[in-house]
């Protein structure tokens, strides 16, 4: 477009040709001047984009599951238990426990809690309740933190089930490439090389991920955290002046219980008190059923469960198959026990299962252990003993 400013010399000069051609060269001049500054300087944005590389998107991270539900339990915590931190023995590892002394007076003894799976270590409808009770009535109680185990990893997808995955149908553009491709196949046929290369470099590519495992570390069993966690709570309750030890679990933590006394029943003076008891989940958990007949010292089974009779209950956690189990291998140790079903208030239900694990406790570990001495005791003195020396 001509400026407004040639407009009153173009009215009046419109009779001369060759100043009108002059006029029009100057505004397409201009025009021509101003779109080389425009695409001069887009260019310069697009070169200073270029030049500067795009932010990695920020690394994700997970929540650490373990660590949030200890925030959380140390938050609403009472005055008379003691959060403990202790070393396991193990670089960067702590044993996570609320402990509460005994408050009557007379020591019992000591009891490690082992929490279910879906639980904590606070867990208000048994574990809180036995944590507090049974420490009012001489037993110094430790409950303590298991990590969340890790979960299995997602199986990589081998060459069948990559088969089986159909292809999506091709475009007209992909067939027409695919056409292409095959004219210049037929004109120009590949040569084949005498040296096996493709089988050298398939040797070479799948040695680097064999030598990649070979050279990572196993990975540590669940388990091995499990016993370094009982251990370490049996030091800090022997530092206490303990000795009778009570390894107390519900649900899944009956069964990491079992196995933990199955470990150290020649080492240490343990009783096993299981609750609700039932299998862990997963492919290297261990199993209750194969356990407790290896157990030697004393077991108490408590369960919740209706009344079936035996070989009806096909569930492979009934407790009716763990006192069979019992009964067949003879175990003069095992002591089964069913608990009233659950009512609707909760609070009458707690009181009643204090009750009836104190009644537990007192029966098979400290009238026990008295009789057992009574027994030494009143022993009868052999003839032997009594004779005189070379009579």
């Amino acid at each position: 477009m001509l400026s407004a400013s040639f407009l009153p010399i173009i009215v009046v000069m419109n009779r001369n040709p060759i100043f009108l051609l002059l006029i029009c060269l100057l505004s397409f001049s201009s025009v021509s001047a101003e779109e080389n500054e425009a695409t001069d300087t887009a260019a310069a944005e697009a070169a200073a984009s270029g030049a500067q590389p795009s932010e990695p998107p920020p690394p994700r991270t997970e929540p650490d599951v373990d660590k949030n539900i200890i925030n959380n339990l140390i938050s609403r915590i009472t005055p008379e238990t003691e959060i403990l931190q202790l070393d396991t023995g193990k670089e960067g590892e702590k044993l996570i426990g609320f402990y509460r002394i005994e408050g009557s007076g007379f020591k019992q003894g000591g009891i490690i809690m082992f929490p279910d799976q879906k639980t904590h270590l606070d867990w208000p409808e048994d574990m809180n309740y036995l944590r507090e009770g049974l420490a009012e009535y001489g037993w110094h109680t430790l409950a303590i933190y298991l990590p969340q185990e890790k979960e299995a990893p997602i199986p990589k997808r081998t060459l069948p089930v990559m088969q089986a995955i159909t292809p999506s149908a091709p475009t007209d553009s992909e067939t027409s490439d695919s056409e292409e491709t095959e004219d210049t196949a037929t004109e120009e046929p590949a040569i084949e090389s005498s040296e096996p290369a493709t089988a050298a470099t398939t040797t070479e590519s799948e040695a680097e991920p064999m030598q990649a495992e070979e050279t990572a570390e196993p990975e540590e069993k669940y388990k091995e955290k499990i016993f370094r966690l009982g251990q370490t709570a049996i030091k800090h309750l022997e530092q206490q002046g303990l000795k009778r030890f009570v390894v107390l679990g519900i649900g899944t933590g009956a069964t990491w219980a079992a196995q933990y006394v199955q470990k150290h029943q020649e080492t240490q003076d343990l009783r096993l008190l299981m609750v609700d008891a039932r299998n862990p989940e997963g492919p290297n958990a261990p199993n209750l059923m194969k356990i407790l007949p290896e157990i030697k010292d004393t077991i108490m089974d408590l369960h919740h469960t209706a009344r079936v009779p035996v070989g009806q209950n096909l569930q492979p956690e009934a407790p009716e198959r763990r006192l069979r189990l019992a009964r067949h291998k003879r175990m003069n140790n095992f002591h089964q026990s069913r608990m009233p079903a659950t009512r609707d208030n909760w609070k009458k239900d707690q009181t009643w299962l204090l009750k009836h694990v104190r009644g537990i406790l007192n029966t098979y570990v400290i009238k026990a252990e008295q009789n057992q001495r009574s027994v030494k005791l009143n022993a009868p003195v052999s003839k032997s003993a009594e004779a005189a020396p070379g009579g």
